[in-house]
């Protein structure tokens, strides 16, 4: 199944939301997208309870309704169906500090509102067709935080050569400062 190719009609996506306007919202643009099997979650008690007993192929999950605990206890509560599936934090202006913390916590992507349909396409896509390598620590549970692959890249691997000296020119005189 390749991403251009993955029928988004056949998605099975939960939506956590603890603002009405904002799930809804969320649904009409998933709608546009594609996705017609749409699940709604009013807060991540009730997300959780969904996760351990049906199967999603992907979440979004509003900043409001994620709180911090959200996106810890969908990696890590023991009785989840599907622990690795792509979770996805939506946010107003997401800071690169929040970026890092959600990655961090396991999120697989943060998108940012508004949030446009051929964005959702485009990550769901790629989430749900090519997902990333799930990694497995004792203070980490989540997608591989490395989200490029260098498989391409064709040069010598600077971190096996060695370092060579660079001579630097000598510093010329300084000009007066005049007031």
């Amino acid at each position: 199944m390749t991403n251009e190719r993955l029928d988004l009609k056949s998605l099975h996506v939960l939506l956590v939301c603890a603002k009405p306007h904002v799930a809804q919202v969320l649904r009409q643009v998933l709608g546009i997208a594609g996705v017609q099997d749409i699940e709604l979650a009013g807060d991540a008690q009730a997300a959780i309870k969904l996760l351990c007993h049906q199967c999603f192929d992907a979440v979004l999950c509003d900043e409001a309704a994620a709180g911090g605990d959200f996106g810890y206890a969908a990696r890590r509560t023991p009785d989840l169906v599907d622990p690795m599936l792509p979770i996805f934090l939506v946010c107003a202006g997401p800071r690169r500090r929040d970026v890092e913390t959600a990655r961090d916590i396991g999120y697989t992507d943060v998108l940012t509102r508004p949030v446009s349909a051929k964005t959702i396409m485009r990550k769901l896509r790629l989430a749900v067709a090519k997902p990333r390598p799930f990694i497995a620590a004792s203070d980490f549970f989540g997608p591989d935080r490395r989200t490029g692959a260098r498989s391409h890249f064709r040069g010598s691997d600077r971190r096996k050569r060695q370092p060579r000296k660079v001579k630097l020119a000598a510093p010329g005189p300084r000009e007066p400062v005049s007031a």
